[in-house]
């Protein structure tokens, strides 16, 4: 008779869950919106809805599930574990055997079947977890008080360009990048609608500034590349912290999985800076950049929290399973 294990990530832009039997074929997929209890009015009817539709798709009920991983955005204090542990229990009784962790871990698992090592992940906003050989685990969470990811590098370009037209700042490419990007003929008529009273004005997204910077710090322009070296060492400092804390280091290379859409950009610079400011601060590392989808990671978590032999088959088959664009659409 066949297991199944079900891994879900619930972020601040969606929630994805994936069931899969114990071989790691993809059966079933379900979505739902933002799952983040600090962020979101409903992210626990969310999170249920995710799982619900996912076991429907693979024709499955609850209590069918041998072992469910919730990795959660706002899973950040022990009361936030809790507060998912109630919630679990009343709406998904049947479901049985869980384990609660924040989305910060989903990524660790992309990188090795034995998920030992720091995770990285570098999408709109930013996330630290690590995991010990002796199985100790950390995740940064609120202590990430820099502002990190790809909102941010926009909202340093914006300021950049600001500056740049200003005088107090110096030229640089991202001038031209946000002006393409955004759609305005200069500067001044950018800050003046982005910024205005009357009438409504136009809310701009940072986030899609962030491949500008990257593209402009690739082609050598030195505020695009202060921007994102700022960036990369503050990120290597907050990684190095978390292998110190689960035993990591000491000589052996740790492994370092990196991911979300800013660190697996076609645009390497901030990978590239990324990379060698860590190995600055903790010395030699071992680094996988993975484009899988962080929900995956989730679902090998429960596969091997679950007690299947997760080899390196399986871990392959999880990894490259193929999904539908509009189920990791965000």
């Amino acid at each position: 008779m066949s297991s199944y294990y079900l891994g879900l990530d619930a972020g601040n832009s969606k929630t994805v869950a994936l069931v899969a039997d114990e071989t790691g074929v993809v059966l079933g997929r379900g979505r739902g919106a933002s799952g983040d209890i600090y962020s979101a009015p409903d992210a626990e009817g969310e999170v249920e809805r995710a799982v619900r539709t996912a076991l429907a798709d693979a024709g499955l009920e609850p209590g069918e599930v041998h072992h469910a991983a919730f990795r959660l955005a706002g899973v950040d204090w022990p009361e936030d574990e809790e507060h998912w542990s109630t919630v679990l229990a009343h709406r998904l009784p049947e479901l049985g055997s869980v384990s609660i962790k924040n989305d910060g871990f989903s990524l660790l698992r992309c990188g090795s079947p034995d998920g030992v090592g720091v995770a990285i992940n570098a999408g709109t906003g930013p996330a630290v977890a690590a995991r010990g050989t002796d199985g100790s685990e950390f995740c940064l969470c609120w202590w990430i008080s820099h502002p990190l990811g790809g909102r941010s590098l926009g909202e340093s370009a914006f300021r950049a360009v600001v500056d740049a037209e200003l005088g107090s700042g110096r030229p640089t490419l991202l001038t031209d990048e946000l002006l393409t990007l955004y759609g305005y003929d200069d500067v001044a008529s950018m800050l003046h609608n982005f910024t205005r009273r009357h009438p409504v004005r136009p809310v701009p997204d940072e986030r899609v500034a962030a491949r500008s910077v990257l593209r402009a710090a690739g082609a050598g322009d030195a505020v695009a590349w202060g921007i994102v070296a700022g960036q990369a060492a503050a990120f290597a400092q907050l990684a190095a912290v978390a292998a110190r804390r689960t035993g990591l280091g000491g000589g052996a290379p740790v492994p370092c999985v990196l991911g979300g859409s800013i660190l697996t950009s076609e645009h390497p610079a901030y990978r590239e800076a990324l990379v060698e400011a860590f190995a600055a601060e903790l010395g030699p590392v071992d680094v996988v950049a993975s484009a899988a989808t962080p929900v995956a990671g989730a679902l090998l978590d429960a596969l091997a929290e679950g007690g299947a032999a997760l080899d390196q088959q399986i871990h392959d088959e999880v990894l490259r399973a193929d999904h539908p664009a509009e189920f990791l659409l965000t």
